[in-house]
């Protein structure tokens, strides 16, 4: 018995094969219909940079995913970040001060969707609505008062492509820690299979709702700094969607919406890539409309969601056997 627990633990997931068989599919079939055009050295950088922002924005939320909640605020958290930090380092003439306050007000967003989360009890998905449609007001009149507003020139050394490939690669290297290696990451997914169990065994679940949102926050505030990178100043279009894109690069990758040990760090990464993928693949065959994208995305979020939900199914009923069958050993004995 001992030896088939072993040989259980040593099989792959399949659930967990299947980012990378969607990636590896999208990849193939893209560079095959667009005669090579996807391989180019443009279109790799191309995918890379506009996957940038999803996985840093992706990062903060998988924790909330992994605990069985939702984060839909990161698109408008990220522009009233954007927004609040380059306006302070505008008025000030203090051209730095735009990283620390712009993380610091997606820092306190999240801290506020994590306390009414987790004190409050209110589910993380109404507050998320809410949050969505009232900051999005309050950034939108900001825009109309005060107007679009440029980084710093002395920051402009931030939209240097080496700079924010460096600086994706360190964060995100930092985060793929936290959450594989450290007790928030399990802790994280251990709610996410069962909160009351994980409260039974001492994990100080209140607290741990209100750290991962305040970190979804906070990757909100970082996804600002590489947003304003990028486009060079704020609009009122900074952010929009984005809270889709994330979640959609977060279930694509196989994550399923409970969260618990679905949530891995490499899906996220795995599953914005693939998105993105999608779009710059329809784009390099002459199929860009955004409809056909939409389309295309969907339905195959569906069908990788579905096989991701019945791999999980088997591998339960699989562990339910096993179990049952060490228990009657155990009796027997």
């Amino acid at each position: 018995m001992k030896e088939k627990l072993l040989n259980m633990k040593k099989k792959i997931k399949i659930s967990d094969l299947v980012p990378f068989i969607a990636f590896i599919v999208l990849f193939v079939f893209f560079t095959i219909v667009s005669n090579g055009k996807m391989l180019s050295a443009y279109s790799l950088k191309l995918l890379l940079e506009q996957s940038i922002l999803t996985i840093i924005a992706g990062c903060g939320v998988l924790f909330v995913v992994a605990q069985g909640s939702i984060d839909l605020t990161v698109g408008v958290n990220l522009a009233l970040a954007g927004v609040i930090g380059t306006h302070v380092a505008t008025i000030t003439g203090i051209g730095w001060l735009m990283i620390p306050v712009a993380m610091a007000v997606g820092l306190i967003m999240g801290l506020i969707n994590g306390f009414v989360v987790s004190k409050c009890k209110v589910p993380s998905f109404t507050i998320s609505i809410a949050m969505l449609i009232s900051v999005r007001g309050i950034v939108n009149y900001i825009q109309t008062v005060i107007g679009t507003e440029y980084i710093p020139g002395d920051m402009s050394f931030i939209t240097n492509s080496g700079v924010k490939i460096g600086a994706f690669i360190v964060i995100v290297a930092i985060i793929a820690y936290i959450f594989e290696f450290t007790r928030l990451g399990r802790y994280s997914q251990a709610i996410g299979e069962n909160e009351t169990t994980a409260r039974f065994v001492g994990i100080p679940v209140s607290k741990m709702k209100i750290i991962v949102f305040a970190l979804s926050g906070l990757m909100a505030g970082v996804a600002a700094i590489f947003s304003l990178a990028t486009v060079g100043g704020t609009s009122m279009q900074m952010g929009v969607f984005l809270e889709m894109k994330v979640a959609m690069a977060i279930f694509f990758g196989g994550v399923l919406v409970t969260g618990g040990t679905s949530a891995k760090f490499y899906k996220v990464i795995l599953g914005s890539l693939s998105i993105t993928i999608i779009v710059n693949g329809l784009s390099l065959i002459g199929m860009s409309d955004s409809q056909i994208s939409q389309s295309v995305e969907g339905g195959l979020l569906l069908l990788i969601l579905f096989i991701t939900i019945m791999t999980s199914k088997q591998r339960k009923h699989s562990a339910g056997k096993l179990a049952a069958a060490n228990a009657a050993e155990t009796d027997g004995e």
